[in-house]
């Protein structure tokens, strides 16, 4: 079915050929009556004759809504139908899949704008984990690796152990040398 009507329409090519239609159906129920009809009078058969035109006409003017003439409703066409252009069906069915094609990928593209900013930001995370989980394994193997036990005071492995021990070293005896020269110009300044 087509996407635009829930139900699809009767398609007719011009507007003569639903007159020639009308008029078939008219000439096969009146032939269908008149065989019917044999022992009647004349003004039973003009009443029913009135009847039966009335309830085609009927049928057809309810039919009209549901019809398609050259690839346009009933309801749009001028009155005598002649100032249309000729309707290309199979191009309409190609415009409107392609219409419906277009709507599909438009809802592909949202839904993958919204759902990669979370993948990615999931699979960073992930990636960010399992390197500092590496780096920390690669840091504990070197420090296992070194000649000395490299252990603190609790008997803890300290990565780079020996270079935190030199710099505690040389900060101390900074500090040292600091409370040497501020007790010296203490004692300066109060002479």
């Amino acid at each position: 079915m087509d996407s635009r009507e829930d139900l699809p329409r009767v398609s007719v090519e011009t507007v003569k050929d639903w007159e020639r239609l009308k008029s078939n159906y008219k000439q096969a129920a009146l032939a269908r009556l008149d065989g019917h009809l044999n022992g009647t009078t004349t003004l039973e058969r003009d009443a029913l004759v009135a009847h039966l035109n009335e309830f085609i006409d009927q049928t057809f003017k309810i039919a009209e809504p549901n019809l398609r003439i050259n690839g346009h409703t009933f309801e749009s066409l001028d009155q005598d139908g002649q100032n249309m252009e000729p309707f290309d069906e199979a191009l309409d069915r190609r415009i409107w899949s392609l219409a419906d094609t277009r709507l599909q990928w438009h809802k592909r593209i949202a839904e993958a704008r919204r759902q990669t900013p979370v993948y990615l930001k999931t699979s960073l995370l992930d990636l960010l984990r399992q390197r500092q989980v590496d780096d920390n394994i690669k840091l504990v193997d070197e420090a296992t690796t070194e000649e000395s036990t490299n252990e603190g005071d609790d008997g803890i492995l300290i990565p780079h152990y020996e270079q935190l021990r030199n710099g505690f070293q040389k900060t101390s005896a900074l500090g040292m040398e600091l409370d040497q020269v501020g007790y010296t110009a203490t004692v300066i300044i109060a002479c």
